[in-house]
């Protein structure tokens, strides 16, 4: 009988720190390198600046003390892409998997979670409009999901952000470019709808869409991880429940 693919484990984590989430990434990449499978971690963070291998200090318009009293947070990450402002009513998604041996490169890897991403879109009647970028996803010119990746050891980590209705004017902190050199514009499911968009449908969706692009045909779900300590606490920007 042919053995069972490995399965997808995935953690509904709720709102935690981001720094938190990155000892967790470290740990994982080592345990996948000893037993294959695959984890997605689904989150929200506190608002937090990540800044990745194309980002610059330049592209963060407030200065440190200005960060500090918006309560932002800033950390640089060993990821592909630039700056990624993660706020409540994002969804961050950390997907950990080893790549195929002598299989796609990395680019291959972005390419699928761009895939997992459209699916979600099309699902909420937005695909019509949704285009793929090398860093992420667009809903017209302006930017609903970012994607920045890591690889160590053969291991697949970091993944991406998805904008469901997160307070858009506080990425007026960024100032990175965008598309033909303009200005990079953010925007969300609930901007483009006009509509809320429960948080519950867009996780479940991810799933789903996570499974059928890797496909991987059986999930084990957990609502916590042992590694991680419990919620943050509820911040000023935080929509309400979803």
């Amino acid at each position: 009988m042919q053995p069972a693919n490995p399965p997808l484990e995935i953690y509904l984590l709720g709102a935690v720190d981001f720094g938190e989430v990155q000892q967790l990434q470290r740990r994982l990449v080592y345990e996948h390198g000893e037993r294959g499978g695959a984890t997605l971690l689904i989150c929200e963070h506190p608002p937090t600046l990540s800044v990745g291998r194309t980002g610059s200090r330049a592209h963060i318009a407030p200065d440190d003390a200005a960060l500090a009293g918006m309560g932002i947070r800033t950390y640089w990450v060993n990821r592909g892409g630039g700056c990624v402002l993660h706020l409540p009513g994002q969804l961050s998604g950390y997907f950990v998997t080893p790549l195929d041996a002598g299989g796609p490169p990395a680019m291959r890897h972005v390419d699928r979670l761009q895939d997992v991403l459209l699916g979600v879109l099309e699902e909420f009647e937005l695909s019509k409009e949704a285009r793929r970028s090398p860093d992420g996803v667009f809903l017209g010119a302006a930017r609903a999901a970012s994607i920045g990746v890591a690889v160590s050891r053969g291991i697949a980590y970091h993944g991406f952000t998805l904008n469901v209705g997160p307070y858009l004017d506080l990425f007026d902190v960024l100032v990175e470019p965008g598309p033909a050199g303009s200005p990079l514009r953010q925007t969300s499911m609930e901007s483009r709808r006009q509509r809320p968009t429960q948080m519950s449908k867009v996780r479940e969706a991810l799933v789903r869409h996570t499974e059928r692009v890797f496909q991987l045909d059986r999930h084990h779900l957990y609502t916590h991880h042992p590694r991680l300590r419990r919620k943050v606490l509820t911040h000023a920007y935080a929509p309400s429940p979803g």
